[in-house]
Formats: structure tokens, sequence, C-alpha cells
């Protein structure tokens, strides 16, 4: 996959939408390797595709499958989801029009702080990884978010670093 589409935008754009319904699919397969295994295809997938291929629509389809992963009971395929949300955060355009798609934001948002409380450190950090990518789309709507539920995280460790990061740019 990696070498195959490498610099073939227009072979990536004829069989994305099969691909990635077939890897969505699997995310939810029986087998955790086989899970892993598609999370970290979508990711490339993601990747090579680019914004290119996947502009906000396409995007908008399928993180909520990312998301759902966030609640497996593999613990590696866990922080390999966050990697392909990184993935999906850096491809949201400059022009992403914040507003009308709020509700996404709001949802990414709220499911991401609530496993940044995670009890593994590894989840904690893979997550807040992934917030300091997708807090660029939106830093203040972020910040709202970290204030409301700080209190709640067992540590407020990842918040604060966050607050820190988003509050100037907000």
């Amino acid at each position: 996959l990696s070498s195959g589409i490498n610099a073939e935008y227009g072979g990536l754009k004829q069989v994305q939408e099969k691909l990635v319904i077939q890897l969505i699919s699997n995310l939810d397969d029986d087998n955790c390797a086989t899970r892993l295994v598609c999370c970290n295809c979508f990711n490339l997938v993601l990747k090579k595709g680019g914004r290119e291929c996947f502009g906000p629509e396409e995007l908008h389809r399928t993180y909520g499958e990312l998301l759902k992963r966030l609640d497996d009971s593999s613990d590696e395929l866990r922080v390999a989801v966050t990697g392909a949300l990184t993935t999906f955060f850096s491809l949201l355009p400059p022009d992403y029009h914040r507003d009308l798609y709020k509700a996404h934001l709001q949802a990414l948002y709220r499911t991401l702080l609530i496993h940044m409380d995670d009890p593994n450190q590894a989840i904690q950090e893979a997550v807040y990884g992934v917030l300091c990518e997708g807090g660029k789309v939106w830093p203040a709507y972020l910040c709202e978010h970290v204030e409301t539920v700080k209190h709640k995280h067992r540590s407020s460790l990842y918040c604060d670093k966050l607050l820190a990061k988003f509050r100037d740019s907000s």
C-alpha cells in the first residue's frame, strides 16, 4: 500500500471510497490483530491520499468509527487510533469552516478529552498528542472544553498543558 500508491494520487482516488468502507468495516472485526492492521492501513491511506482525496465531508464520514475504537480492549490499538486521528486533524484544510462544522469538532473534542483521562498514561499522552494537532483547528473552542472538564480529570497535567499551548492562540 505505502509503495504502490505513493505517488499515484489518481489511483488512490479511484479506490478510496471502497477501500475506506472495507477498512471501517474491519475496524469492528472480532480479531484484535485485524482491527490493528486496519487502523494502521487507514492512517496510511489518509496520509497518502492527503487533502486531495479527503476533504472535510469524507473525513467527517470516518472519524466516528475511529473514536469508537478508543474504547477498544487493546491499548495498542487505542494508541494506533490516536495516530489516525492526528492525521485526520492534519488533513482539515486551513479554510475549514469551524462554525458550520462545530458539531463535529464538539464530538471530537469531547470524546478525546474523556479519553485523555484514561487510567493508562500512554493513552493520556497519545490523546494529548491528538489534541495538540486538533486544537490548531479551533484553539478557543478546545480551551472552552478543557476548562469544562479539567476538574473532573484525575490529573490536570494534560489539561493544563493544552491550555498553556492554546490560550495565547485563541
